[in-house]
């Protein structure tokens, strides 16, 4: 196999999904299995005919596919694909990931626009690095507050929940992101309850890395919000809010187990001050 890490045991699992994402003996193999698939071919063309269009003004953008001699195939290759220094055995000096920020503004600009849900997904995740946060971010804002509809015909049966699904990994990124200068719009979106379970990022960690003296009783008063509270509670560990500790100690009897687990370990951040 190459590039040779095969049976490493410093070898951690972000580096064994690296390998294998990138070792042609294996992708061969995954490949072969997948075309036995229907349900598995038939999501790829789907994915094609909605990505084409994005994948083709991507690639030129990105002189590490050249250099590699790939064909993008998704979105998610971006930043699933690493490139490898190898020595002259063959064995890894080092990898780094594809660097592929003169791409940003070409997803940030197809995102609002794409509608079949598993190219949303790639695309946000792709965005969802440091290097993509200036230009990404507003548009995230904007679209948690207003998700794009987006849909899978493969799973028509569940159409209504994708752009929920959506606005789980827009505020996933958002929770990424999070400064100083996005305190008002944390605030205001971890409070919206409309927006449920999709705020728990925004919860934790976003508010506590905006550093806003509103914070801590703003994560107390989320405590009563079952969408967010395990998140709440978190966040106030996070933060070690010690005037909280009556309130986190009565979520201890929570009857939702990753309260009650949240709690616990909020409790010890609290005592190891």
């Amino acid at each position: 196999m190459s590039p040779r890490e095969e049976g490493s045991a410093r070898e951690s699992h972000k580096q064994t999904v690296e390998r294998i994402l990138n070792a042609p003996g294996v992708l061969g193999a995954l490949e072969a299995e997948a075309a036995k698939n229907p349900r598995v071919m038939e999501a790829r063309r789907l994915y094609m005919a909605a990505a084409r269009e994005l994948l083709a003004e991507i690639q030129p953008l990105v002189p590490d596919l050249q250099k590699m001699g790939y064909q993008l195939e998704s979105v998610g290759d971006l930043y699933q694909r690493v490139v490898f220094t190898l020595d002259e055995q063959g064995n890894v000096v080092s990898r780094r990931r594809i660097d592929y920020r003169a791409a940003v503004p070409v997803l940030v600009e197809w995102l609002p626009k794409v509608t079949y849900y598993p190219l949303a997904d790639d695309i946000v995740r792709a965005l969802s690095f440091g290097f993509a946060k200036k230009q990404a971010r507003p548009v995230f804002l904007r679209l948690f507050r207003d998700p794009p509809h987006v849909e899978d015909p493969q799973f028509p049966e569940v159409a209504s929940q994708r752009r929920k699904d959506l606005r789980v990994v827009l505020g996933q990124a958002l929770g990424q992101f999070a400064d100083p200068t996005m305190a008002d719009d944390l605030i205001e979106l971890a409070r919206d309850r409309s927006c449920g379970e999709a705020r728990a990022s925004l919860v934790n960690p976003g508010l506590a890395k905006t550093k806003d003296e509103r914070v801590p009783e703003i994560l107390v008063d989320l405590l009563n919000d079952p969408a967010v509270a395990s998140f709440a509670v978190q966040g106030l560990g996070r933060i070690r809010y010690l005037p909280a500790r009556p309130q986190i100690e009565a979520a201890l009897d929570s009857s939702d187990i990753n309260v009650r687990d949240q709690a616990r370990r909020a409790l010890k951040r609290l005592d190891d001050q």
